[in-house]
């Protein structure tokens, strides 16, 4: 899946930027807060390939869109929460309340483009081909 890839380049660039206390505006303000927990969701939730073989955090975090949306936002959020009351702390940082704006959205996008796709997904072979009829 390219958004896997696409997603954590430019996670890493904005990282790469931030260590190298690079100011950007937006991109090294927002970029990683939208994409770090996009990236996340489409990795629990298995959307990126191999697809061979699910994870312990995949089956369950990543059981249900709703659960690995909801997860990632709460565990996001907290992060940020950290941060106003220990900013010198594990996720050292400045509380901005757009950065939890940034997380929602980076979910919420991932989170609707995985229900639209998944509802134009045509059914599988076997159930499509059963009579509705059964003799």
């Amino acid at each position: 899946m390219a958004v896997y890839h696409v997603l954590w380049i430019v996670f890493l660039a904005t990282a790469a930027l931030n260590m190298l206390h690079v100011r950007g505006g937006f991109f090294t303000s927002y970029a990683a807060d939208l994409v770090g927990p996009a990236w996340l969701y489409v990795v629990v939730r298995g959307l990126h390939p191999p697809r061979n073989r699910k994870s312990v955090i995949q089956q369950t975090i990543g059981r249900t869109p709703e659960i690995a949306a909801i997860t990632l936002f709460v565990a996001s959020t907290a992060t940020e929460i950290s941060q106003r009351f220990w900013p010198t702390g594990i996720f050292r940082g400045r509380f901005d309340i757009l950065d939890i704006v940034a997380f929602a959205s980076g979910l919420a996008a991932c989170y609707a483009a995985e229900k639209i796709l998944s509802a134009r997904r045509p059914e599988p072979a076997s159930r499509a081909t059963e009579s509705p009829h059964h003799g």
